[in-house]
């Protein structure tokens, strides 16, 4: 789950709105100034995932994990006894579990198994004709904060658009872009399951999402022939289509295409780490970033 943003930055008044937006805009045509311009953020050839999968096992193991979410689901909701009186954060909070937990469990298992490993040209790694060697790990770590850092204004910037453009065409989005979070701030942290939803968000989302796309799909789409930002290209399309019942009416288009930004981001950084734990890191600081601005307005 990745807790898309709302319209916090086109709330007040109309002047101090555009003073906002504009604001945001000039930080996001920085970022993107320093990707483009700094060598550190370049994709090098050798720098890269050394995905150790091949192709068939990547792609079709984004399937089962994607099968096995809405089963883990639906398994967690019966075995805690979720009925129509339940709570909703309850009712959330089992489903994401259930969810992501039967996500890492397919990853776990796929990774594991010997018969999956590489053989020939058929991974990724050797279908580029050169060994990619991951990044030092502290190096991958600070490049995933810069990252975050850098993808908020970008959000923020497109977000705030399109909920100007929105505005003006005689429509508004919703101050709340995620059903998740909606629910978080209607039931406050006195409620027990406040603080599991919270962990959900900010852990285990982020390490089973950023595994089943960025990992499965997007490596196992390079394994099959494609390049580099085609991969990205759809692992990002799917990733934000299957966060479309998790937003709130009102606020998709936003939601969406933020969340197609983001995940285009989170697969970058993944190509010019090769670690899964720097779009793992910049997943959770986006979350808990988002999660900190709403409970604090």
């Amino acid at each position: 789950m990745a807790v898309a943003p709302g319209s916090e930055v086109v709330e007040s008044t109309p002047t101090s709105m555009n003073w906002s937006l504009i604001g945001w805009c000039v930080l996001a045509i920085l970022a993107v100034a320093v990707v483009l311009r700094v060598d550190w953020f370049r994709a090098s050839p050798r720098v890269g995932p050394a995905w150790q999968l091949r192709a068939e096992p990547s792609v079709f193991g984004f399937g089962a994990a994607f099968l096995a979410s809405a089963v883990g689901a639906q398994i967690f909701v019966l075995a805690f006894g979720v009925n129509d009186d339940s709570p909703p954060l309850m009712r959330m909070s089992l489903q994401g579990l259930g969810s992501h937990g039967a996500q890492l469990a397919v990853v776990v298992f796929i990774l594991l198994a010997r018969r999956f490993r590489p053989r020939g040209a058929t991974t990724a790694v050797a279908r580029g004709g050169v060994h990619q060697h991951p990044r030092a790990p502290l190096e991958s770590i600070m490049m995933a904060i810069a990252a975050a850092l850098m993808l908020w204004p970008v959000t923020q910037a497109v977000g705030g658009t399109i909920g100007a453009l929105e505005t003006w065409f005689g429509t508004s989005t919703p101050a709340v872009g995620h059903q998740t979070l909606e629910a978080l701030l209607k039931a406050g942290a006195h409620n027990p399951w406040w603080w599991l939803t919270i962990a959900s968000a900010v852990l285990i989302a982020p390490l089973a999402e950023e595994f089943v796309y960025r990992g499965l799909l997007q490596q196992g789409l390079k394994a099959t022939g494609l390049g580099t930002r085609t991969a990205i290209f759809i692992t990002s399309f799917l990733f934000a289509i299957v966060h479309w019942s998790a937003l709130t009416d009102g606020s998709r288009i936003v939601g969406l295409t933020t969340l197609f930004i983001l995940a285009v981001g989170w697969g970058m950084l993944y190509e010019r780490t090769g670690r899964m734990a720097a779009p793992i890191l910049a997943h959770a600081i986006f979350n808990a970033t988002n999660l900190l601005i709403a409970f604090r307005n």
